[in-house]
């Protein structure tokens, strides 16, 4: 859920990107051409927005988008973009972290309904080149299920980018990413066990897509999600630090690291490349069109029922995780909310921060966003928790 960078991994990574270029990432204003999301601006939503970018919190801006049925509710508050001053919007593109995950576990499942995959197949079966005697997949077999749900014991490549890093521009390369998750021991030896949260898993998960269709992620998702459903505002970027269209700028604190530096707590942080996420990470996209495509998946129009309904309730207790999220499915967050259980996925990128919580039947649901984030695991943010709990149950 709320996924945080390691304050050593990024802290340190930034540090040394600032101090070998020496400015800062500059602002650029948001263009205002694309179309507004078609939403009645709510006083209550803005309400909420407006106490996440209070001070002392540290947040540019956020905004809450609600859908009810047909209809659609949104509050801004805050800015998208510190240099120009220019408002937050619920229609602007930004980086959508881990809610990524239930993109890729869709695409995964989809193989899965076409026989093309098994839930049961074997990493080592799926991926022979992968193993070796002396990495994480010499262990006991790792299965899909045991992928998509985190369950597979396997290091985190995000905490061993360190020693690898040379800049915010720097491009990953998918294997290389892999290998640093698999060169460290697993978490527990025995995969199904229990919960722990790997970005590894999911570029796993990426690489037997494209075994098994011979064609790359971004291709499925493309063919498969992001033009069936018509989300024009989607994209899954790897190589291109910039963002296409209008777009919210991302922010972060430095500030424990480079005290004197101009705006540490909020420093510019809207270029770093998202190959770094991948298939756990990367997709760049708006509030309306994840509403679009959680309708779309809760309904049934991706998945036949039962693999949804796995989806939804093959779930295990994230155990070491911050509330509200209680259980994860394949691909899928379970939250206890005051209204009861919600499901969705929330996402931390550099200097995003999104959560994406829906009613089982994909009626009422919400999209919360904020342009910052921090560095360092400083634990839920309570006011952004409050914020977008409040927006969904319909308290103001």
């Amino acid at each position: 859920m709320f996924r945080r960078r390691s304050t050593r991994l990024l802290g340190l990574a930034l540090a040394l990107a600032l101090l070998s270029s020496g400015t800062a990432a500059a602002g650029r204003p948001a263009d205002r051409g694309a179309a507004a999301a078609e939403s009645r601006p709510d006083p209550a939503l803005r309400a909420l927005a407006e106490k996440v970018v209070a001070a002392p919190n540290p947040n540019p801006g956020a905004f809450l988008l609600a859908r009810d049925g047909t209809r659609v509710r949104s509050g801004a508050a805050g800015v998208a973009d510190r240099s120009t001053g220019t408002p937050m919007r619920p229609d602007l593109k930004f980086r959508a972290g881990s809610i990524t995950k239930t993109f890729t576990a869709t695409v995964v499942l989809q193989l899965v309904a076409e026989h093309r995959l098994r839930l049961d197949d074997t990493v080592d079966e799926l991926l022979p080149d992968q193993v070796r005697d002396d990495n994480a997949l010499s262990g006991p077999p790792i299965t899909v299920r045991q992928l998509l749900n985190h369950t597979s014991g396997l290091y985190d490549y995000v905490d061993g980018l360190l020693p690898h890093f040379r800049g915010l521009d720097q491009y990953w390369p998918r294997d290389r990413l892999i290998a640093i998750g698999l060169d460290e021991p697993r978490y527990f030896p025995t995969p199904g066990t229990r919960f722990r949260y790997s970005n590894t898993n999911y570029l796993l998960l990426d690489l037997i897509v494209e075994r098994v269709t011979d064609r790359d992620l971004r291709t499925n998702l493309e063919r498969r999600v992001f033009t069936p459903l018509g989300l024009r505002n989607t994209s899954y970027p790897l190589a291109k630090r910039t963002i296409d269209g209008p777009h919210a700028r991302g922010y972060t604190d430095i500030s424990f690291l480079l005290p004197d530096a101009p705006d540490a707590t909020r420093f510019d942080i809207t270029g770093f490349s998202p190959s770094e996420a991948g298939a756990s990470g990367a997709l760049v996209t708006t509030a309306a069109d994840i509403v679009r495509f959680y309708r779309a998946l809760l309904q049934g129009r991706l998945l036949p029922p039962g693999l949804l309904r796995s989806m939804l309730t093959d779930t295990v207790p994230t155990t070491g995780s911050a509330p509200p999220a209680v259980g994860y499915g394949l691909g899928v967050y379970v939250y206890a909310t005051d209204c009861g259980p919600a499901y969705g996925h929330g996402g931390t990128a550099p200097g995003y921060l999104t959560f994406a919580l829906n009613g089982r039947d994909g009626r009422e649901q919400l999209v919360a966003h904020t342009n910052w984030s921090p560095l360092a695991d400083t634990g839920i943010d309570e006011d952004f928790w409050s914020a977008f709990q409040r927006g969904y149950c319909g308290r103001a």
